[in-house]
């Protein structure tokens, strides 16, 4: 039996007994192999978020672990499914954005320079990377809003959120993305 596993087996009761040094010790162990993994998922802030986002997922379920010398092989699926959802998340996100860019391009009516051409896609470019710099529920707050037909009962089912609370989100994400606007326009 490997180092590693005998180590696992240790640590996975003692973190089920509530260990936050064992826990630590998993996440220590695993995590650079994860986060290689995670790299599939794009830039390297996204390889990043996937990572937490494994080991959240896993500790938050390592009671479902049946054998805890198979925590290396687990935490393993666990980032191919996060990696999986996050490819297919960030192509649909891709494709509503190219379909809600070509909409606004058939409404919006030709540039009367090259100018106004370049500060327009200056301006997009800049929106872009603040969305992208959102937190990913109030980013998806924002895509709902302006791509769903029915955002509330969208956020309702996708971030298990009220009426009211979708508006809540929505709004605080508003004035987050404004914030940022400004501060990259004064920069």
């Amino acid at each position: 039996m490997c180092k590693t596993m005998n180590d696992d087996i240790g640590d996975v009761p003692a973190a089920l007994a509530g260990d936050r040094a064992a826990l630590a010790r998993l996440y220590e162990r695993h995590a650079p192999v994860v986060l290689s993994l995670c790299r599939r998922c794009g830039t390297p802030a996204e390889a990043e978020d996937a990572l937490q986002e494994v080991f959240l997922r896993a500790f938050g379920r390592l009671h479902q672990l049946a054998e805890p010398g198979g925590f290396r092989a687990w935490i393993y699926s666990i980032t191919r499914r996060v990696c999986s959802e996050r490819r297919r998340t960030g192509r649909r996100r891709t494709r509503h954005e190219t379909e809600a860019t070509m909409r606004h391009a058939e409404l919006d009516p030709p540039a009367d320079s090259p100018a106004d051409t370049a500060e327009k896609a200056e301006q997009l470019e800049r929106l872009t990377t603040a969305l992208d710099n959102l937190p990913d529920d109030e980013r998806l707050a924002i895509h709902l809003q302006y791509l769903d037909p029915d955002p509330p009962a969208a956020a309702a089912s996708a971030l298990s959120l009220s009426r009211s609370g979708y508006y809540k989100l929505l709004h605080r994400a508003k004035m987050r993305l404004a914030g940022m606007m400004r501060e990259v326009r004064t920069s």
